[in-house]
């Protein structure tokens, strides 16, 4: 059977490591073939989804800008299992959020259950680590191991400010870094590992990373208020509902008035959120400049993000990073 990569028409910064991408969508699928039939059925539902294989884009992108030859086997097994991290924790995620769709399917743990959904959430998981033992680069190993950790503490974090009010910009900052960026940042600095990169070039990948991985989740949390579900393909006002505390939510908090403050508030403590409730909160995002605050903070990451790869000369890979970051700025879904 031939494997294609997936639709990157609209990924243009995926069009130089397009034949890099097909081979990883071949490593995927290789090691999500279980003898055991439901395992592949629900671990595959997820992988033919769609998704823009961002993390496994990075990696590849990440290894060019360097200059340096890799090792083009273990560049592929290396950038297949950044998506297969990241495919298990979506699984997790969506249990833990009780989810029903996601790119505009519905959800493993909605067609199979949470028990089946969180095991092969587990199963996509040791499919990493048997990609990354086959070439036993600690440094590689300790990176996706410290991420990994760093997002389930910024889950908790995040679940645990749930319905808080008071927190800060800073504690937002914190959990978004932890539960995003720290991944997409070592996504970067394994790729220059792999690579066989300068300790300077893989500290500047990493702050790429970082930086566009919140720029990123920034964009994330006014696509959950402010997106179209048709492109989205989830529900808007997820993180409401939730009683997340994100961007936009803290800003409207700061400028808007008592009255509205209240209401604001009184929403995100409300296990019954309406539909009227998502539409004045949008309204009030966008009337105090939330919206167009987040956008601007997510504008300031992505200039940071364009300055870290300053270290490296022009390339055409080097390019494709720049024009990645700045179509952050641009998302629809």
């Amino acid at each position: 059977m031939s494997i294609q990569a997936p639709n990157i028409k609209d990924q243009v910064f995926q069009q130089s490591i397009e034949g890099l991408l097909a081979r990883v969508e071949v490593a995927l699928h290789s090691q999500l073939t279980s003898s055991v039939r439901t395992v592949t059925d629900v671990s595959n539902h997820l992988l033919d989804s769609g998704g823009k294989r961002l993390r496994p884009s990075l990696v590849l992108l990440s290894a060019q800008t360097c200059g340096i030859t890799a090792d083009v086997d273990a560049l592929i097994d290396v950038a297949a299992s950044t998506e297969l991290i990241h495919m298990a924790t979506l699984m997790h995620d969506d249990v833990i959020d009780g989810s029903d769709s996601r790119r505009g399917r519905i959800t493993a743990n909605a067609f199979w259950g949470n028990q089946i959904s969180i095991l092969t959430g587990d199963y996509v998981l040791t499919k990493a680590v048997t990609l990354l033992a086959r070439h036993g680069d600690m440094r590689i190993l300790e990176a996706l191991s410290d991420a990994t950790s760093a997002m389930v503490e910024g889950e908790i974090s995040q679940m645990e400010s749930r319905g808080d009010t008071q927190a800060l910009t800073a504690s937002y900052l914190y959990i978004i870094q932890n539960k995003t960026a720290e991944f997409i940042s070592a996504c970067c600095k394994i790729g220059s590992i792999v690579a066989g990169a300068l300790d300077e070039e893989e500290s500047a990948l990493g702050s790429y990373g970082l930086n566009l991985g919140i720029a990123f989740q920034i964009t994330d949390d006014l696509l959950d208020l402010m997106g179209d579900v048709a492109r989205t393909g989830k529900p808007v006002g997820g993180d409401i509902r939730e009683g997340k505390i994100t961007m936009p939510i803290i800003l409207a908090l700061d400028k808007a008035n008592s009255t509205e403050r209240a209401r604001l508030e009184a929403i995100i403590h409300d296990e019954n959120t309406t539909e009227a409730d998502i539409e004045f909160v949008r309204n009030l995002a966008e009337s105090t400049g939330a919206i167009e605050g987040s956008r601007q903070a997510a504008a300031r990451y992505v200039d940071l993000a364009i300055e870290n790869l300053s270290p490296f000369p022009e390339s055409n890979s080097r390019d494709l990073l720049v024009e990645l970051v700045q179509s952050v700025l641009h998302r629809k879904s």
